[in-house]
């Protein structure tokens, strides 16, 4: 693997494991934090390129156009279910894959946070010793972009 690819992946987790943590325990996250690892990401995309800076460019603006557009629609869709600060995260893991990576990013993290969620209703479920009631789990978000991320970014590097 490049060590480009590294240094971009270790600027990318120094911000994004204290925001999922953070998310995880209060439901919410540091924006200011989540700006300075936007930042810490574009520069690290300029002086430790992986691409082209003009076809780069290209695609952040499509990432980030894509990803707030996916998770603007999810926020309005789950009646402000998705919170603001997991709509920025997503532009954040945006910046941090690209385009294609960021979509195929969104359904793994997604599909992860689908199965947490099926995994606490069901042992709520057993613990209740109730088949008719569903109860209805607030769960973080940002855990789950963190780790949809990773597992597109590194699946792209080991593909391609």
């Amino acid at each position: 693997m490049n060590k480009n690819y590294i240094v971009l992946s270790i600027a990318y987790l120094i911000f994004a494991i204290p925001l999922s943590v953070m998310d995880s325990r209060k439901f919410r996250i540091s924006l200011p934090l989540l700006f300075a690892g936007s930042l810490v990401l574009v520069l690290s995309h300029i002086f430790f390129p992986v691409m082209p800076l003009t076809s780069w460019l290209k695609n952040l603006s499509v990432a980030l156009v894509s990803s707030f557009l996916v998770y603007f629609c999810t926020r309005i869709l789950t009646a402000d279910g998705l919170g603001f600060g997991d709509m920025f995260f997503g532009m954040y893991s945006a910046v941090f894959t690209g385009f294609y990576m960021n979509m195929v990013a969104t359904v793994f993290a997604a599909l992860l946070g689908v199965l947490y969620y099926l995994l606490l209703a069901l042992m709520s479920r057993i613990k209740k010793g109730q088949s008719v009631h569903r109860p209805i789990f607030a769960i973080p978000f940002v855990p789950f972009i963190t780790a949809g991320s990773l597992l597109a970014f590194f699946l792209f590097r080991f593909i391609a």
